[in-house]
Order: structure tokens, then C-alpha cells, then sequence
């Protein structure tokens, strides 16, 4: 018995002899892998590192990432546009299916080549590389590094620049005829410093219409939209927004009036939408109204309280094309129906146009006056897009609304 035991204290002095010897050439061994070293190096700098996630990933911080639909009218965007969007940005180069530690402290993993997808900040071009676009408050994420410091940088890839012509009517117009002319304006939506799934905008628009006067005044009508607010463009999901809209009418009276239009939606992966939206008076207007073949009146002017629901296809074929009918009710209990369409041309060029029909409750003819209480709009622009954003595709922080026009803001007098 103690023969045994003394064999087998041999034996586990020898074992314990061996894995001393083994430890220090297992821990050489260890420290010599290269991903492991860079992963510590990272933590010692207390750094915050970012992991790039694999295209199927959403984050959930920020709005649902493109799939279907999305991801192949992002292949339609040229190369060369998508250099001259990331010129200006910081840039730090990850290569495709491997891992590294970039100068930025961001480390890929299986990342996918051929593909336009926008992740965290990341972009993947057709040529296989993925760019990091920026990490700061600018750029919708990383806010909580720079909300303490304003963000000068000012972003210009959703700048629109547009003209056409309008031709509308509404009780302004007195139950005479319609106005028609021209208009011009731009549009810009950009993301919120500090808030990365919200978006802003604002938009003008300057138009000029009956150039050659009309039956009770020989005055030209010019007019002149503001539009700005908040909106939220998702994939798929609830998505929406509110602006508030001015209107400056110089005609034979000179007003100014304001309302708030929103629009709440939800979005389906098959491009699909279904929503609701709404414009409501903010203010009222008195002037003297002056014609040239009759007296003055002190007139009250309001804009037209409207209620619609619509349904907005987005056509994959198209690439980037949608399409939207509303039909709804006013204030008044006048009923009202529209459309509107976004057609691109191009990379750099898209077609925009739409009407809207205030159906009046009064009846017809001069003894109801249901014709003075008409409402219609229609109008087509020609839209260029000088950013770097294309016409073709989506984009989070495209401007959600149009910039208000005679067919989303209407105007009665009281």
C-alpha cells in the first residue's frame, strides 16, 4: 500500500513538472495572435468601440435598414456619385471578409461585397470596400460624444431645386376665373443634430400667376410658401412628421396666413403605404380688398381645415418612383380628393407633379354659389438634385413633405 502510494506521488509530481513547463510557451503562443492584440490595444485606450454589423442587422436606435426594395435602388446609385458624397467626410477603409482594427476603432465582420448598404455610419460601395462616413452628431449617431458642442457642418445631399407651372382656383378667386402661372423654389431636409432617426426641413416657393389680371382687378397674383418641421422616413414601420406652413398672397388684398399640415403612415416591406394626414388653420387674416370695378371690402381670409386619407405606392421597377392618392373631407364638410407622383428622370433629375379637388356641399350653378366655393389645384415641376444624394432611391432624410402649394394650402374668406 504505501509502495502505491509513493508511485503515484511520483506521478503527479511529474504531471504538475510538465504543465509548469508548457505555461509559459501556451501564454507566448497566446499573446502572438494578432486580432487578440488589437482587441487590447482598443481597451487600453478606452476608446468606444463600434462593431459593424452584418447587413441583415438593424440597429435599434436608428430607422430599420434597407431590405428588398431599398437595397436594390441603392445599386442603381453610380460609384462616382458615392466617392463625391464621402470626399467630404472623415474615411477610414475596412476590407470586406476580414477582420482588422481600423485607425477609427471600428472592427468588421463579414462584411458583404457588391452591395450600396448604409450601417451605422458605413458605407459599402459596388466595389467591396466599406467607408466610415462619420461618427459625430452631423452624421445622426454618436451623440452623446458632441451634444455639448454645436455642429457646424451643414449637409447638402437632400438639396432640392425645382420649377414648373400651377394652374388653381378657390373662393379667392370669386367664382371668376382661375389663376395660372409659374413657379420656382427649393427644398432641403438634413438630420437632426444629436436625434439620428429624426430629420428636418425646410422649402420656399415663389409663384406668379394671372399675368394678365382678371375680371375685378387688374393686379398680378403673387404668392410665396415657407415650409418647416420635423419628420421620419423608416423602411417599414410607423413613419411621419409635422411642419408648419406660411403663405404670403398679394393679389387685390395683401395676407398672410399659417397653418399645420402632419402626415402619420405606416410603411410595409412590399411598397405599400397606407396613412393619414391633415392641415389646420393657425391664423386669420382681415384686409381691405381693393377691385377695379367696385368698391372696397373688409374682407376675413383663413386657410381650409382638411382631413384625407391616402395610400402611397412606392414602383421598384422604377427605381425610387412613387405614387400617392388621398380622398377626405374639409372643415367645412366639403369633400376633397388628390394625387400626387415622384417620377425620376435620372441621377440628377425627377419630374414631380399632383392635383387636388375641393368638392363644395353647396349646390351648383350661380343660385347655390357652389362654383365660387370651388377649390382645384394642378401642378407639375421639374426637380434637380445638385447634392449628392440621386434622384433615384430613398433616403432617411429626403424631405418627407412638399413644400405647401394652392393644393395643400387652400384658402377661404369668412
Amino acid at each position: 500500500m504505501n509502495r502505491s502510494l509513493h508511485r503515484f506521488g511520483g506521478l503527479l509530481n511529474l504531471g504538475l513538472a510538465a504543465v509548469l513547463l508548457a505555461a509559459p510557451a501556451f501564454a507566448q503562443s497566446a499573446s502572438e495572435n494578432p486580432l487578440r492584440q488589437a482587441r487590447r490595444s482598443s481597451a487600453a485606450t478606452q476608446s468606444p468601440t463600434k462593431t459593424v454589423r452584418p447587413a441583415s442587422h438593424t440597429s435599434p436606435t436608428s430607422p430599420l435598414r434597407p431590405t428588398g426594395f431599398e437595397a436594390a435602388t441603392r445599386h442603381a446609385v453610380s460609384q462616382q456619385r458615392a466617392s463625391n458624397r464621402l470626399a467630404s467626410n472623415q474615411r477610414s477603409v475596412i476590407t470586406p471578409r476580414q477582420e482588422q482594427l481600423t485607425e477609427t476603432n471600428i472592427i468588421g465582420q463579414e462584411l458583404i461585397e457588391g452591395d450600396i448598404i448604409y450601417e451605422d455610419n458605413i458605407v459599402f460601395d459596388g466595389g467591396g470596400k466599406g467607408v466610415v462616413v462619420g461618427g459625430d452628431c452631423c452624421g445622426g449617431a454618436g451623440c452623446l460624444q458632441c451634444c455639448s458642442i454645436p455642429c457646424p457642418r451643414i449637409c447638402l445631399d437632400n438639396f432640392q431645386v425645382f420649377a414648373g407651372v400651377q394652374g388653381f382656383t378657390g373662393p379667392v378667386n370669386r367664382g371668376q376665373s382661375g389663376s395660372f402661372g409659374f413657379h420656382e423654389g427649393f427644398n432641403w431636409g438634413a438630420p437632426v443634430p444629436c436625434f439620428g432617426a429624426l430629420g428636418g426641413q425646410i422649402g420656399l416657393q415663389a409663384t406668379q400667376s394671372n399675368l394678365s389680371g382678371a375680371e375685378f382687378t387688374d393686379e398680378n397674383r403673387h404668392q410665396l410658401f415657407l415650409t418647416g418641421g420635423l419628420f421620419r422616413r423608416v423602411d417599414w414601420g410607423l413613419q411621419g412628421g409635422i411642419v408648419f406652413d406660411y403663405l404670403w398672397d398679394d393679389w387685390y388684398a395683401n395676407t398672410s396666413l399659417g397653418q399645420l399640415r402632419g402626415e402619420m403612415s405606416w410603411v410595409y416591406p412590399c411598397l405599400h403605404e397606407l396613412g393619414f394626414w391633415f392641415a389646420a388653420s393657425t391664423s386669420q387674416d382681415t384686409q381691405v380688398s381693393s377691385f377695379s370695378n367696385g368698391p372696397d371690402l373688409t374682407e376675413t381670409f383663413e386657410s381650409t381645415d382638411l382631413y384625407a386619407f391616402f395610400y402611397r405606392h412606392h414602383f421598384g421597377a422604377l427605381e425610387g418612383a412613387n405614387a400617392r392618392l388621398f380622398a377626405g373631407w374639409t372643415g367645412d364638410s366639403d369633400g376633397l380628393i388628390g394625387a400626387d407622383l415622384n417620377l425620376p428622370l435620372s441621377c440628377d433629375w425627377a419630374l414631380q407633379g399632383g392635383f387636388a379637388y375641393l368638392i363644395p356641399e353647396q349646390a351648383t350653378g350661380n343660385a347655390g354659389g357652389g362654383h365660387a366655393e370651388e377649390s382645384w389645384n394642378v401642378a407639375m415641376s421639374l426637380v434637380w438634385y445638385p447634392g449628392a444624394r440621386s434622384a433615384i432611391g430613398n433616403d432617411y432624410y429626403r424631405p418627407l413633405f412638399n413644400v405647401a402649394n394652392n393644393g395643400s394650402f387652400m384658402v377661404g374668406r369668412r
